[in-house]
């Protein structure tokens, strides 16, 4: 089942980044090109985040931070709009986020 939840999370997060123009078909996040600044792309590099299965280091723990935009641009956010951000990839409640990626 956990299994299950990640894989529909990673589609979902990979069509949103391809939606803002994060990546491309071609491109990708390890295309070479610049990422732009405030991207959710960008914030994920700056802030060593992960959007498919999370790093080994941080299995079987919360993670402390997210990638989220509660309106039109992404940001940084801490452990208040992380828990609502798991709530809503994880149990399906409706916190208005577009959830992006989770960080240490």
């Amino acid at each position: 089942m956990a299994l299950g939840i990640w894989t529909m999370y990673a589609s979902a997060l990979a069509v949103a980044l391809v939606q803002l123009g994060s990546t491309s078909a071609s491109g990708g996040l390890d295309s070479g090109r610049p990422l732009a600044p405030g991207s959710p792309a960008a914030l994920i590099d700056k802030h060593d985040c992960w959007s498919a299965e999370a790093p080994r280091d941080m299995i079987g723990r919360l993670p402390g931070h997210a990638i989220v935009a509660t309106g039109s641009a992404p940001r940084y956010v801490d452990a208040h709009l992380t828990g609502q951000a798991l709530d809503q990839v994880f149990s399906g409640e409706d916190h208005g986020l577009v959830v992006y990626a989770f960080c240490r």
